[in-house]
């Protein structure tokens, strides 16, 4: 049996692949880069990859703040249509106006700081 040698771009898409299964065993990016030291001895390599498995994880990381800042905008603007429709009809708008907002505030919180990171 006659071995080929690897392409570039598969070992690229086999170290990515490690990247990403180390990002859910370990979760902090020092400790993956130090493993991703260990596998492999190119330093210009494994810099270049793990540049672009950073590139990959922020974008992921911000994606997820995003959709959380909309979700908490949209929980504050239906607090503050159901307080202005209970107000007008004289009805109880306590959990409407401090409630879902607080909810809402909570949930843009949230999503700014997996932004920030």
């Amino acid at each position: 049996m006659v071995w080929k040698p690897l392409k570039l771009k598969t070992i690229l898409k086999l170290l990515l692949d490690f990247l990403r299964d180390a990002e859910h065993r370990l979760g902090d990016l020092e400790k993956i880069k130090n493993e991703l030291n260990a596998k492999s001895t190119d330093l210009e390599l494994n810099d270049k990859v793990f540049q672009y498995f950073k590139r990959e994880y922020y974008a992921h990381k911000r994606k997820e703040g995003l959709s959380k800042i909309g979700l908490g905008s949209l929980i504050i603007l239906a607090g503050f249509c159901i307080t202005c429709f209970n107000f007008h009809s004289n009805q109880s708008f306590n959990f409407a106006m401090y409630g879902l907002t607080s909810i809402g505030i909570c949930v843009v919180f949230w999503g700014f700081y997996k932004i920030i990171g």
